[in-house]
């Protein structure tokens, strides 16, 4: 584990959905259409829509003891910083706020990592996107640790993006909530 410098690594929607998917399957979920969009949803926000993603790191994971990490905007500051980065220093400083976030050499680690964490570390998370309530699972990322700043309107941002991932067409051939709860409930028909 080492610091490396932090690198911009964007990525478009569809390259996005396309890694989540992938990191999902081989978790060995199986998710319905309204649980990956609420997922996608939630890296679309923490990365400014993609364009903010730094060091192949879509959920803006903190540094573990498994990757290599870079230090955010805020951990050094002088006269010319913003207010904001001074705020977030000050609270970096009292424990608040992160001073380091894992990086990735590829994005298939780094989704497989958010993957990884969302399954073992946050699971009210996704339990909450399976269900498909946007609302549910902004709750889920407030009280689980894992954003704890995020704002009263993340379940609507959530629901939003979502919104517009579906019209767009993502995810669309994945099964629906309900299609996807009665295939799990239902007793394999015999061969």
């Amino acid at each position: 584990m080492s610091e490396v410098p932090r690198v911009r690594t964007p990525l478009s929607v569809e390259a996005a959905a396309a890694e989540l998917l992938a990191a999902l399957r081989r978790a060995g979920e199986q998710p319905n259409g309204d649980e990956a969009r609420l997922l996608l949803a939630q890296l679309w926000l923490e990365t400014a829509r993609g364009s903010a993603c730094d060091n192949h790191n879509p959920g803006n994971l903190t540094q573990g003891n498994t990757a290599d990490f870079f230090r955010p905007a805020w951990f050094t500051i002088d006269e010319s910083s913003s207010p904001r980065m001074v705020t977030l220093h000050a609270a970096m400083l009292a424990g608040q706020a992160p001073s380091a976030f894992a990086s990735y050499a590829t994005f298939e680690r780094g989704f497989d990592d958010y993957v990884r964490q969302i399954r073992t570390q946050f699971p009210s998370i996704l339990e909450a996107a399976r269900t498909g309530d946007a609302e549910t699972m902004g709750r889920a990322i407030r009280t689980s640790r894992y954003a704890p700043d995020a704002g009263g309107t993340t379940g609507q941002n959530l629901a939003a993006l979502a919104r517009e991932f579906k019209q767009r067409g993502v995810f669309v051939d994945l099964p629906l909530v309900a299609a996807a709860a009665a295939a799990a409930s239902s007793p394999a028909s015999p061969c």
